[in-house]
C-alpha cells in the first residue's frame, strides 16, 4: 500500500490564541501545518510554498482575509480556502462571510466554532487520504 502524501494547511490569523488550537487540531488530524500572524505574511508564504488548504481569519494586519483569498485564487486556484471570523471593523459578520464566499472561500465558520466540523470538512475534501499519518 502506498502512503498518501501529507496534506498541507496554511493558517493565517493575527491572534495566537486562535491559531494555536487550529494548529494543534489540524496537526493531530495528520496535516502538515504552517502558521502566520498577518495577511501580508500569508500572501508572501503563498507565493513561496504550495498548500492544499488555507484557513484564514478575515481581519488581520497589513492585508485582510479577502486579499488572501484573492491572492490564493491567483496563485493556486485549486487550493481550498476556509474562513474563520469573529467579526471586525466596518462589516457585519454576515456581510464579511458573504464577501468571503463570493471571492472563493469554500466555507465560513463564525468564532467560536466547533473545531471538529472544520476537520471533518477538510478531510472530506481528500477522502481517506487525510486520515493517513
Amino acid at each position: 500500500m502506498i502512503d498518501a502524501p501529507m496534506r498541507t494547511v496554511l493558517i493565517a490569523d493575527a491572534n495566537a490564541d486562535s491559531r494555536r488550537p487550529l494548529r494543534d487540531a489540524l496537526s493531530d488530524a495528520g496535516f502538515a501545518v504552517v502558521e502566520v500572524d498577518d495577511g501580508m505574511e500569508a500572501i508572501e508564504t503563498l507565493g513561496r510554498e504550495a498548500f492544499d488548504v488555507v484557513v484564514t481569519d478575515l481581519w488581520m494586519p497589513r492585508a485582510d482575509g479577502i486579499a488572501i483569498i484573492q491572492s490564493m485564487r491567483a496563485i493556486s486556484p485549486a487550493a481550498e480556502i476556509f474562513v474563520v471570523t469573529g467579526g471586525g471593523p466596518g462589516l457585519s459578520i454576515a456581510t464579511a462571510a458573504a464577501l468571503a464566499l463570493v471571492w472563493g472561500a469554500r466555507k465560513v465558520y463564525v468564532k467560536p466554532f466547533e473545531m471538529g466540523e472544520l476537520i471533518v470538512d477538510i478531510r472530506a475534501l481528500f477522502g481517506s487520504l487525510a486520515q493517513h499519518r
